[in-house]
């Protein structure tokens, strides 16, 4: 039983409990309902932040569309409001270990004491506040495209990403149920001439879902030229919700699409849900862009980190 706090307020063990069981009744509502693709859509607007947090952030605080510490939005002249509760998210924090005796020690301060010390990660508790619980400064804003057409940045975007990344695009005449593929021998993406602007757009990210998804990934490094086929499902589910969340962000809506796609493949499995948005979120991270608005409250994290560290003390 873990212990109790001041004016009731509930221990950190307690919290934690709370909100994994919000995550849980969530991911089941979600399940039930058949919302795949609405909750692949929040997810999209939290990338920057690890696949467990963007979901503790979404069960905690669905209408929330943009997050940061306290102090950073101060940092781009915002304040967060007197009374907000904060969202709570994990974040990481090194440490380092005496090997000899199993002991923490204070961080290293010579190469001697780097080399004889290791360095471990654990994870603390910290507060993030959703941009409707700050007044200040007006924010940036990303350019929205009409949803009824295939917006012309997310079709930049992604022929761009092919671009720099050595992806080759082409486009064939491919049978009618066949929108594209992927070559990962030769690192194409083929695209059916058929296809209508929008199809194409999201074609593209599908594949290229499929291209950065890490079990993929991993299994072709490994010479495991099977396990897309034993594990079609999975990887379909994945490339088809990453697509989404992708298209998301440019506020290009393939719901009507994804969505019962998405439930095709994971069959109203919970946990085959909760498992697979881990690897849609290291797509979505790696293949979308950031905003002027991601870019400065980044600036701005580095900046309040830099206060907060306390000076090297003089030997």
């Amino acid at each position: 039983m873990s212990a109790p706090t001041k004016a009731g307020r509930l221990s950190v063990e307690d919290r934690r409990a709370q909100v994994q069981g919000q995550l849980e009744a969530e991911l089941r509502r979600i399940i039930d309902s058949g919302e795949y693709a609405a909750w692949f859509t929040k997810m999209a607007a939290f990338h920057r932040y690890s696949p467990t947090n963007a979901a503790w952030i979404v069960a905690q605080a669905p209408q929330a569309t943009k997050v940061a510490s306290y102090r950073t939005w101060q940092q781009v002249g915002r304040q967060v409001r007197k009374g907000e509760t904060g969202i709570m998210v994990f974040h990481p924090k090194p440490y380092w270990l005496d090997p000899a005796t199993g002991e923490r020690v204070r961080p290293p301060a010579t190469a001697g004491e780097r080399a004889r010390y290791e360095q471990r990660i654990g994870f603390g508790v910290g507060h993030v506040f959703d941009v409707a619980q700050t007044d200040g400064d007006p924010l940036p804003e990303l350019g929205r495209p009409a949803p009824d057409q295939a917006p012309q940045a997310l079709a930049n975007h992604l022929t761009s990403w092919c671009a720099d990344h050595g992806v080759t695009l082409e486009t064939r005449e491919l049978p009618a149920d066949l929108y594209g593929y992927y070559q990962r021998e030769h690192d194409r993406i083929v695209v059916a001439a058929a296809n209508s602007d929008g199809e194409r757009v999201a074609t593209i990210a599908h594949e290229l879902a499929h291209r950065h998804d890490p079990e993929l990934r991993d299994a072709h490094t490994a010479g495991d030229r099977r396990y897309y086929a034993h594990n079609r499902a999975d990887c379909e589910a994945v490339a088809e919700a990453a697509a989404h969340a992708i298209s998301a962000r440019f506020n290009f809506d393939i719901t009507g699409h994804a969505a019962g796609y998405i439930a095709s493949w994971v069959d109203g499995d919970v946990d085959r849900l909760t498992a697979l948005h881990q690897r849609v979120g290291k797509v979505t991270a790696t293949v979308l862009p950031t905003d002027r608005l991601d870019l400065a409250l980044d600036a701005a994290r580095q900046q309040a980190a830099a206060v907060a560290r306390p000076p090297a003390r003089s030997r």
